[in-house]
């Protein structure tokens, strides 16, 4: 058999597959682009949200008696649950009388208070 009656057979099924496969090939692209544009996002976003809780000032104060449950996610280990697991803590029991009072509350130990302590006031 000669090779050469065979070249543009063998060229006419590469340019064929290559013409199959690749709107394949382009749709599938932005839908991986955007999910890792997202994942991304998502990152900066929680990083910048770290950032900003290093960045505050020491004379920021938070009120444990009085605080919303945005304003105490801004101490160092509270998250939304235990915010609200203070808030709780606070409207069944009553006004905290010491920062150390805080061990109380579900989730809330003596590691989290000392690291915060000069961020508490009553």
């Amino acid at each position: 058999m000669n090779i050469t009656k065979c070249i543009p057979a063998i060229m006419s099924a590469m340019a064929l597959t290559a013409l199959l496969t690749t709107p394949a090939i382009a749709a599938d692209t932005p839908t991986k682009a955007a999910a890792k544009m997202q994942t991304q996002a998502k990152t900066e976003a929680s990083d910048m949200a770290s950032d900003a809780k290093k960045a505050m000032p020491d004379a920021a104060q938070v009120n444990i008696n009085t605080a919303s449950a945005e304003q105490l996610q801004v101490l160092k280990g509270i998250g939304a649950a235990k915010a609200q697991a203070i808030i709780d803590y606070r409207t069944k029991n009553g006004k905290f009388n010491a920062i150390d009072d805080l061990a109380n509350v579900s989730g809330v130990g003596a590691k989290l208070i000392e690291q915060n302590r000069h961020l508490i006031q009553l």
